[in-house]
């Protein structure tokens, strides 16, 4: 029972370090934090597991070290990490782009002609296509930039 109650505590106190990380700005007391609760941790990981209770000190050694990294703190304060609208990458539909924006990703500006829109396009294409490297989503994106400038 002695160590639900424990367990209970540390779970709160992450989560009231978190929203103060959160909250707080400074890189510098983030990872003071960080480390500091991964010492503590590591600590009590250590104890636990010398009194025997080989299961408790391997998660709070895990802790520890997912502390450390700061992976624990983002899941913390940001949650489980939001799935994709849909997995190939490409933007979701609906998704509107400026024609400013459209200027920006082919590294365009002012009014450009019908000639160096296509040009700018087969340059960054050729760069960027998802069979040379590139991504999915930014091939869509520069397929849209031409689009609405056309």
């Amino acid at each position: 029972m002695p160590f639900v109650l424990i367990l209970v505590g540390f779970v709160f106190l992450l989560y009231v370090i978190s929203r103060f990380m959160q909250q707080s700005k400074s890189e510098k007391l983030n990872r003071l934090f960080r480390y500091g609760f991964a010492v503590i941790l590591g600590f009590l990981a250590f104890l636990i597991t010398f009194r025997g209770n080989v299961a408790a000190g391997g998660i709070l050694g895990l802790l520890s070290f997912l502390s450390a990294q700061g992976s624990l703190w983002r899941f913390m304060v940001g949650g489980p990490p939001k799935k994709m609208a849909n997995r190939g990458g490409a933007p979701a539909r609906g998704t509107s782009m400026t024609r400013d924006e459209a200027l920006d990703i082919l590294g365009l500006s002012g009014n450009p002609a019908q000639a160096e829109i296509k040009e700018a396009h087969h340059k960054m294409m050729v760069k960027m296509h998802p069979d040379q490297g590139g991504s999915d989503y930014f091939a869509s994106k520069l397929n849209q930039a031409r689009d609405i400038l056309l």
